[in-house]
Parts: C-alpha cells; structure tokens; sequence
C-alpha cells in the first residue's frame, strides 16, 4: 500500500511537469528554459527519494526476518522503518510542496502558462510570421480550398529579401529554402529548383511562383504545404525570421482537380465612372480575384524606364500621368498615386494630386491572349490573373485580348480593355476617417472564435494604407498568432469595412483570452488623409488634445495603447504611434 501511495504522489508531479512542458511548447519557450528545468530536477529528486524509502522499507523487512526474535534488533527495525514513514509523509505532501516551488518561480507566468496549455488545440505551427513578423500576405491564403491547379504562388515579405535565397540567377526555385510539396509526402513530392520559375519585383518585397508542371491531378483534391526556411536572408543582410519566428514559416491549401480559365473582372473602382472627385483622389481598381503582382505594379516616370504601361491615366494634357501602381487586399486592389505632391496630412505626410481636369481617363489593359487557349495570356503586355488569364474588360466572362490578337470581342470592341472617365476638381478633400462600427464591439464577451473583426469607417479606405503595421490583432496574453487586415468598399455609399482574418481564437471554455485589434495613424481616407486624431463614434475619445494624442478602447490616453500584459509588465505600448 506504502508502494501504491508513493507512485500515484509520484505521478501527479510528473503530470505537473510534463503540463509545464507543454505549456512551454504551446507558449513557444524552449524546453531548457530555466523554469522547465527546475521542473524536472525536482520531478527526479522526488523519484530518488521515492526508491530510497523503498530501499529502506526492503532492508528494514530483511532485517526484521532475520532477527531471531531478538529485541534489540527488532527495536533498531521498527524505528527505522517510523524514519521511513515519516519520509513517506514528506514525499506524500510533496505535490503542495512542487505547486509552491513551482508557482513562486513562474510568478505571473504561471497562469498564463496554464492558460496557454489548450493553445495547441488552436495553434497553427510556422503561421506567427503572418502579420506579426515579415511577411505581409500571401496566396493562396491559409488553409485556402478550390486552389485552382495552374495557379501561381504570391509571397510578399515587409522588408526586402535576398533574392539569391528563395531563387537562382537563371530564375528558377531555390528549392533548399523554398519547399513546395504535397503535404502527404514531402520527400518524394516536393518540386525541384527547376520545376518552379520565379519572378521578384523591382523592390526585392514581392516573389511569384509559377511550378510548371500543374498542381495536383484531374481525379481527386491535394493539399500542398509551402515552407519558407530559416535560411532565408534580407537584403540587408541578417535573418528574415528571428525571435520567436525564426524556425521558418509555413502553410497548407488545398488544390481542387479543376483549371482556373475563367478570367478576371473589375468588381468595383475609385472613382466611379464620371464621378467628380477632389484632386487628391487614390485610383483603385478592385478585380474579381487576385491579380498577378507582375502584370498590375510598378511606376511611370517620364525619362524613367523601364515603364509601367499596363494600367494608364492620363488628360488632354498628360498622355501618361506620373505615378506608381501598388497591389494590396489580397492581391486584389491595385491603386495609383501620383508623384505630385500638393499638401501635407494631419500627421505630416505628403499628400499626392492629380491634375485637375475634366476629364481623366483611366485603362487597364488586357494582355494577348492564345487563340488556341483562351483566355490564358501568352504575353505579359496587360493585366492577368493568379492562374494567368487575360483581363475580361467588358465583364462577358471571355477575354478577347488586346488589339494585336485582331480578335473583336463581343461588345464589337478591337481590345478587352477596361476604361473609364472622372473629372478632378481644384479641392483637397481633407476628412479624418472615423470608426463608424466595430464587431464584435469593445468589451465583447463570448464572441464568435472564427469570425474575422470587423471595423467599419465613415469613408472610402486607401486599399495600400490597410496593412499589417497599421493594421493588427494581439493577443493578450501575447502568443504567436497571424493576422491578415482586408478591406471591401462600398462605392455607393462611400465607405469602407476593414476585415481582420484570423486563426480561431482560444475558446472561453478552456481559459480565453483577451484580443485587441490596433489601428494606427497608417490608416488612410482614399484621399490620403491619416487617422489623426482618432475617432469613434458616439464616444468623447477624439484623440484632438495634443497632451492625450492616444484613443484606447475609447479612452483618451497620454501614451501609447498597452494591452493588460503589456501593463503589468511595465512596457510603454503594444506597437509604436498613435494607435
């Protein structure tokens, strides 16, 4: 019996330790933390103390079988065996003891280890970088279905990369930091360098991959995982993943048995058609799905090359108006701004104009198209798709190409080109955007775990003002987590609604946690105003004192927003400016 209460004391402060260590791997602490290894060096003297006292127990009965009835020895028998009851005791009420020793090293850390324990119910391992580090979007998105099987690979990092890490100087995958494989089976299916070609930016941020065998196969669905690898480098030298992302990133998709031949359409643009729009005015175009970074970005730039020309804006009086064309909202939104500095915002940012004029016209150009193949693009001349199909201009869901191909296209049409005209008047429209509604509203309890966050402002949004530095979700306490901000505009009514994607979050039934999305001044009007001072509607936090420059949760703050974590831990702020 002595044996059987020893072992079961023994097993509670192994499945004290064994949760510590599984707090510590669900927390990202490396299993040599100090706190995992007092853990365990109490967790083995406990065990040692445990077959002492059976040692003595077995050479105490010994000694007493052997005795001849003798008294003295009996008597020196029975008192060590009272020695090892009372040591039995102690091992007994070692559990309080190990709790003590143990809540006192971890201090606060201990309840949010505990909490933390259920976080690898929710935890997608390598996902942390997404948002919170390098990396600012990617396609296709996390755990993405009906990935069409011809499309290609999006990655856009924050800072920029060393192209010789993620490829080769003949443009072909470096597949020793870069894997694509399917997920069932990465050593015998992971595509080779010179199976995946690869094209990067002017700036070194963005790289798309295009494998040249198709994904997948024609009879049932396959999940692929990409892994990013910590060898990766920055141009600037140094380690693109570091700290707590420095194993690397990585995510799944699925890939359907279909091909994506159906091409892409204008959903929505800024400004409208004839619409009259003060001068500084961003033009966005918002297409049906994501659009190939290297077809819809770069600049335009008199005596500059090479020259961007596959979306142009121009007047009477400029046949092509400076400027530069970003891609943002998944790789859906591409937005053009001038280079034409006209104003300074409330933060003191420039602000860009166009002219103003009567007429401004805008086309996105669709690329040429193979007549055999149609609508996939056989020339980079205009504007394509992730799986590579040519721009549907006129929205008939078929491309017919541009004028080169000498195909006429349904509307009588030479071209699939998408135009449109607007006029800009002498104004500079100066309006703060103003948080209109959020969901789930501050304070929320018991909100739904998958639904994205939902920020809901009083105008129209900059699609490339919306990104993870301006916009973020932390957890609190903080674990590695991924975010992904998203706008859709309503170009009716003239606003915009942020969506925050994310992973689920930790359910209330097993610990919880506290969430705060951060907007930050980044945030800007399609008229490039910045979110300065910060307002909320219906609530006496305008952010306009300059001794309380800071709107938190609705309050007026003199320092930066702080989550509870970052309170009690004494830091100045969740992220840095005006939030």
């Amino acid at each position: 019996m002595f044996v059987f209460v020893f072992f079961q004391s023994a097993a509670v402060a192994l499945a004290q330790t064994e949760f510590i260590e599984q707090g510590a791997i669900a927390a990202g602490l490396p299993l040599t933390s100090p706190i995992v290894i007092i853990a365990n060096i109490i967790r083995i003297f406990l065990g040692v103390l445990g077959f002492i006292f059976l040692g003595i127990v077995i050479h105490a009965g010994f000694l007493w079988m052997t005795s001849g009835g003798d008294a003295t020895k009996t008597a020196k028998v029975k008192k060590k065996l009272k020695s090892a009851v009372i040591g039995l005791l102690i091992i007994f009420s070692s559990y309080t003891i190990v709790s003590f020793v143990l809540n006192a090293l971890l201090g606060g850390t201990s309840s949010q280890i505990q909490v933390k324990a259920p976080l690898q119910t929710y935890h997608e391992p390598l996902s942390g970088s997404l948002g919170a580090g390098i990396i600012e979007s990617h396609y296709p998105s996390r755990n993405a279905t009906n990935v069409p099987r011809n499309t290609k690979i999006f990655i856009t990092f924050k800072e920029p990369i060393e192209p010789s890490t993620i490829m080769n100087a003949q443009g072909e995958l470096n597949s020793t930091n870069v894997w694509i494989f399917e997920t069932a089976n990465e050593t015998s299916l992971r595509l080779s360098g010179d199976q995946v070609k690869v094209a990067v930016n002017d700036e070194k941020t963005t790289f798309v991959f295009d494998p040249v065998p198709l994904l997948g196969n024609p009879t049932s669905d396959t999940n692929y995982t990409i892994a990013l690898k910590p060898e990766i480098k920055k141009l600037t030298g140094g380690n693109a993943f570091v700290g707590t992302h420095s194993a690397g990133y990585g995510w799944t998709f699925e890939v359907s048995t279909e091909l994506d031949l159906i091409p892409p359409h204008v959903v929505s643009k800024v400004p409208e058609h004839h619409a009259q729009e003060p001068r500084n005015v961003t033009i966005e175009l918002t297409f049906s799905e994501a659009m190939d970074p290297m077809s819809s970005t770069g600049f335009y730039k008199d005596g500059q090359d090479p020259k961007f020309t596959n979306i142009t804006v121009s007047d009477s009086a400029h046949p092509f108006i400076n400027g530069t064309f970003e891609i943002s909202n998944g790789y859906r939104t591409v937005g053009f701004t001038t280079t034409d500095a006209c104003s300074k915002d409330p933060c003191g940012d420039l602000i860009y104009c166009l002219p103003t004029s009567p007429a401004i016209t805008v086309v996105a150009k669709a690329a040429s198209v193979d007549k055999t193949n149609p609508p996939q693009a056989i020339l980079s001349t205009g504007l394509t798709d992730a799986s590579g199909n040519s721009l549907d201009g006129n929205g008939d869901k078929s491309a017919c190409g541009s004028e080169a191909d000498q195909v006429v296209c349904t509307d009588g049409a030479l071209n699939d080109n998408h135009q449109w005209v607007f006029e800009t008047t002498g104004e500079i429209e100066d309006t703060v955007p103003m948080v209109m509604v959020l969901t789930p509203p501050k304070n929320a309890q018991e909100i739904d775990q998958n639904e994205p966050v939902e920020v809901k402002f009083n105008t129209l949004l900059k699609s490339s003002s919306i990104t993870s530095s301006s916009v973020s979700l932390w957890p609190d306490p903080l674990y590695s987590m991924w975010f992904t901000p998203l706008k859709e505009d309503n170009t009716t009514a003239k606003f915009s609604t942020l969506f925050i994607k994310h992973p689920a979050f930790l359910s209330n039934a097993e610990g919880g946690h506290n969430y705060y999305p951060v907007m930050t001044q980044g945030v800007k009007s399609s008229y490039q105003i910045c979110m300065y001072p910060a307002k909320l509607n219906k609530s006496a936090c305008d952010g306009s004192s300059a001794s309380q420059p800071y709107c938190c949760s609705g309050v007026p703050s003199s320092v930066a927003c702080r989550t509870e974590e970052t309170k009690a831990n004494g830091e100045k702020g969740l992220l840095p400016g005006n939030n």
